[in-house]
């Protein structure tokens, strides 16, 4: 069969001698190739060597834009010619110029961090850790995929994946409320990218993945009378001296553990005054407070020397908090309300606790410190729990002051925390000891 050699360094075909089928010869920047077409046809393998004549012509740069728009066609059929790579030709040059997700979710938070995405609210560090460890969760769930979706174009991810994700969180033992964060946080990532025209729509959106239920329920729940009076009775028992003056803080202020451990006394003022205060910036908001001290509080601060009134009230176990340090006060207060068996003294029966399932869940108590907050928003009544659990709008946030500054409030406000019963009657107390 004679050969189709055509002009010096243009596409050729012809068949090989001993060779039942057609090949093409082409020089591309000096170097000459050769490819087999796979047809036993000439008339094909023209069809084919023109097809590649048209790839070489873009490769070297002599083409015009309708050649290059030609190119994605042409490409694609000759992708339909090989089978393992069958319906791969429709994303060729979709995907072309697409980030990765790691690097679309690496840039979104760096705008974050910078400022830079248009959004006026000033997040914190805490708040940025967490959300970072919420894109790092998913990125490793990506990454460890069979396919390693993690550094594939972001238009690669679909509600399936999503669903996955959500699925091996259940399995891990992560709470309902703990996975809808992690999809909130999430979501928007995605919500940008469709903005910006890089994905038709939101894999994670509502209308693709369906509306999905948690069971984020809190079992947290309040003190009442009698198991206030039996943990006072059991703190002022124990050896940990701070826990009685932790509890005493934890239900007269209505503030987190972080911030009852971050409280110096550098920031009472007015202690041998009517109206004693405590300053307080909290930890988790960053909203500044003035929390008036009730009678209660103020008799067991009047009673330190005043010789020891310098650093954290809490001392030594409160450092040991803010530096990380968590246990030093979780334990012995997790120590003290396991053994006063509460759930004997409540209104109703209410379960103790829900034991954590997977490698990464937790226990969840209906008890912990953070029921003295629960505690002192069931006392108090309308603004005053909003004004002291720091509970504030937008607006309050922009004005950066509260009602709770003025004197009067202030009054108000002490008036209702001094009404918070510490010992009822006798006899319940002895209940919750022999308990």
């Amino acid at each position: 069969m004679k050969r189709h050699r055509g002009e010096k360094g243009r596409v050729h075909a012809y068949r090989p001698p001993r060779s039942q089928t057609w090949w093409v010869r082409y020089t591309i920047n000096g170097v000459q190739h050769r490819r087999n077409t796979g047809h036993t046809d000439e008339a094909q393998a023209l069809v084919f060597a023109a097809n590649t004549a048209r790839l070489v012509g873009l490769a070297q740069g002599e083409s015009t834009l309708d050649e290059k728009q030609r190119l994605f066609e042409i490409a694609q059929g000759l992708l339909k010619d090989i089978h393992e790579l069958e319906g791969k030709g429709e994303s060729l040059g979709r995907d072309r110029n697409l980030p990765t997700v790691r690097q679309w979710f690496d840039r979104r938070l760096n705008e974050m961090k910078n400022g830079s995405d248009g959004d006026d609210r000033h997040l914190r560090e805490s708040t940025l850790a967490r959300i970072k460890n919420a894109h790092d969760r998913w990125l490793a769930y990506l990454e460890g995929l069979p396919v390693n979706l993690a550094d594939l174009p972001i238009n690669r991810i679909t509600p399936e994946d999503a669903k996955g994700f959500l699925a091996e969180g259940r399995n891990q033992g992560l709470s309902g409320s703990t996975r809808r964060y992690l999809i909130s946080q999430i979501k928007p990532v995605f919500g940008r990218a469709v903005d910006q025209g890089l994905i038709p729509s939101n894999p994670l959106s509502a209308r693709r993945m369906g509306r999905l239920k948690f069971d984020d329920r809190p079992i947290r729940q309040a003190f009442n009378a009698r198991q206030i009076a039996a943990i006072f009775s059991a703190a002022e028992a124990s050896p940990h001296r701070w826990l009685k003056l932790s509890a005493l803080l934890g239900l007269l202020t209505g503030q987190r553990a972080s911030d009852v451990c971050g409280m110096r006394w550098e920031d009472v003022r007015n202690l041998d005054s009517a109206l004693p205060t405590i300053g307080v910036v909290q930890r988790k908001t960053g909203n500044a407070l003035v929390v008036p001290v009730s009678v209660e509080l103020q008799k067991v601060l009047r009673a330190v020397p005043e010789s020891e009134r310098v650093g954290h009230l809490l001392g030594r176990v409160a450092e040991e908090y803010l530096q990380g340090h968590r246990k030093k006060f979780d334990v012995p207060w997790r120590t003290l309300l396991e053994s006063l068996n509460l759930p004997a003294l409540a209104d109703m029966p209410i379960v103790n606790r829900i034991e954590r399932t997977g490698k990464s869940g937790r226990c969840r108590y209906s008890w912990s410190f953070h029921s003295w907050r629960h505690t002192v928003a069931s006392c108090l009544s309308g603004p005053n729990a909003h004004d002291l659990l720091g509970h504030r709008s937008d607006e309050e946030k922009k004005l950066g002051t509260t009602m709770q500054y003025r004197h009067e409030d202030l009054q108000r406000l002490k008036a209702q925390l001094d009404t918070i019963p510490l010992t009822p009657a006798e006899n319940v107390v002895q209940l919750a000891v022999n308990a």
